[in-house]
């Protein structure tokens, strides 16, 4: 799901492998939280609490950006804004987000020309007056042809419906540079500020929404925005760490392991404890997953250096593809497959999300996008 790779702040500093490996899981959370959303939940009350609430892990990805990018650009932006900066910033966001929304929004318009002759033979009438499925209109593929589909100009999701997230990526990608000029270089009064600012907008959007943070079309652009600020803010802080003892790792890998032990405990006791799914309990959720970003950043501690495990890597690589994929993955198991037992619906589905995700993001995501982003980056330097 995520679009910002740790692996990209390279040039700020070492990759921390740890946020690479930790974007694995969340995003198979999300996805079965949209399989069984579709097709039902099996009834097992400790899986379904924990599935059920699968959406907050949004929350981690957009923190995520924001942590990743104002470590990768906080001291370039924080410093000054360039046109040449900026666009080759935005030649290469837009060249990670763009190839997979681009083969999947096309790829649904398939899907609902199928649909179209399908239902025009059973119900004897023309392709024009099948009805069209809810949010595919030619407004709204305009919408997600240039990723403005999530900007308060819909009010439900269309076409692939989880691209949503990457709407919403865009345009923080747009506010990043301002947001880090913003913010300045170096972590202060003003990043402490921004924070403030983006937990208190985050818990102003859940109590006024009615659908706790599971905010997607209408609401979807404040929620990121708000965990981005968050995520931002997390960056300064961690920064500050790193500058205060020369590497920000300090503490024992004891102390490092038994804070990320101590935030994952809070996390599975706030899924438990915070009441039903899409209430104002979702921040008791969302405040350890957030906390979980600037722990894991130290890239030490037994949770940290598990998450390096090869498997969870190349499983962080292939998230984007895994998210924008599973959609359609689901969609073919509804048609080819019928579970016999409620789990073996979601494992399918999960594995085939994980293969189709994996084949995007070889073929589509890396190839695409490098071409992409040659033919966008024309600033010297970039």
């Amino acid at each position: 799901m995520p679009t910002t790779s740790p692996t990209a702040a390279g040039r700020a500093g070492r990759e921390i492998r740890a946020l690479t490996g930790a974007r694995g899981i969340p995003v198979l959370l999300i996805a079965l939280f949209h399989y069984h959303e579709w097709f039902g939940y099996p009834g097992a009350g400790w899986y379904d609490t924990i599935v059920s609430k699968g959406y907050i892990w949004v929350e981690f990805f957009f923190a995520l950006s924001g942590f990743v990018l104002f470590y990768a650009y906080g001291y370039r932006f924080g410093s000054r804004l360039t046109s040449g900066a900026v666009s080759g910033f935005l030649a290469a966001r837009i060249s990670r987000l763009y190839p997979l929304q681009l083969a999947t929004l096309l790829a649904v318009v398939i899907l609902e020309i199928d649909r179209r002759i399908d239902g025009s033979r059973k119900l004897g009438v023309s392709f024009f007056e099948v009805p069209a499925f809810i949010g595919r209109t030619l407004g709204t593929f305009v919408g997600n042809l240039f990723m403005v589909q999530s900007w308060g100009l819909y009010d439900s999701l269309s076409w692939n419906a989880p691209a949503w997230f990457v709407s919403v990526e865009f345009f923080l990608c747009l506010v990043c540079p301002f947001l880090l000029w913003l913010v300045g270089a170096r972590p202060g009064w003003r990043s402490m500020a921004l924070g403030a600012l983006s937990v208190g907008s985050l818990v102003t959007l859940v109590s006024a929404s009615g659908r706790g943070l599971d905010m997607t079309a209408g609401w979807g652009m404040g929620r990121g925005l708000a965990d981005f600020g968050i995520g931002l803010t997390l960056a300064a802080l961690f920064g500050a760490a790193r500058s205060r003892d020369g590497t920000g790792m300090a503490r024992t890998t004891v102390a490092h392991t038994a804070a990320q032990v101590a935030a994952l405990i809070a996390i599975m006791a706030a899924l438990a404890l915070s009441g039903p799914a899409r209430t104002r309990g979702d921040l008791l959720v969302a405040a350890p997953i957030f906390s979980l970003v600037l722990l894991l950043a130290f890239d030490r501690g037994a949770i940290a250096r598990a998450l390096h495990a090869r498997w969870l890597m190349k499983l962080g690589e292939w998230s984007f593809g895994i998210y924008m994929v599973h959609y359609f993955a689901m969609h073919a198991l509804a048609i080819l497959y019928q579970p016999q037992t409620p789990w073996a619906g979601p494992l399918v589905g999960l594995t085939g999300s994980v293969l189709f995700g994996a084949l995007a993001h070889r073929f589509l995501e890396q190839p695409v996008g490098a071409v992409l982003r040659k033919k966008l980056t024309t600033a010297p330097g970039q």
